[in-house]
């Protein structure tokens, strides 16, 4: 919030600073001139177009932690299942497990 502050004030400083200056804006290789435009226009615009360019790549970063957040929250979810089953099992079946891979021998 501060820096955003301070850059409001530098713009504004500028644009009172610079509120008679104009100047010609040629776009698309000359093909499209705007003669005499207020350098207050024009920083008005740049900051409007790059708000509008902000919003969108916001937009595709919010929805690319969302599914993150959801893939995360299916494999939570499926951990713990996997824990609650495993909480179930006795020591005795897990020593009987482990009797049987033993007496399977090496490579088994």
């Amino acid at each position: 919030m501060l820096l955003t502050l301070i850059l409001v004030v530098i713009v504004t400083g500028f644009a009172i600073l610079n509120g008679t200056e104009t100047a010609t804006v040629k776009l698309w290789h000359n093909k499209l001139i705007f003669p005499n435009t207020p350098l207050v226009l024009l920083l008005f615009e740049a900051f409007v177009l790059g708000a509008v360019v902000w919003f969108v790549v916001s937009v595709f970063h919010e929805v690319a932690l969302r599914r993150q957040i959801r893939a995360l929250k299916r494999e939570n979810a499926d951990l713990n299942q996997e824990i609650r089953g495993l909480h179930s099992i006795s020591l005795q079946e897990i020593e009987g497990e482990a009797e049987r891979i033993d007496d399977a021998g090496p490579g088994a």
